[in-house]
């Protein structure tokens, strides 16, 4: 059973990835294809960490109860 400090881990993983690529979105912004492909990755990873923040917060909040 996967416990919350995996869901947090991965949370900040990806918010560290998507502040990278946001970034790298804006050193490239005169680059069109470079700032599409970093503005994909980044909005790639900001849904992800919103998904393991939700997980982590769920799972946290059930805890408190069980």
């Amino acid at each position: 059973m996967l416990n919350v400090r995996y869901y947090q881990e991965k949370f900040l993983q990806h918010a560290a990835f998507s502040e990278h690529y946001a970034r790298m979105k804006m050193a490239n912004a005169d680059k069109h294809d470079l700032y599409y492909k970093y503005a994909e990755l980044e909005y790639y990873h900001k849904s992800r960490a919103i998904h393991y923040k939700g997980l982590f917060s769920a799972k946290s909040t059930l805890n408190q109860y069980y």
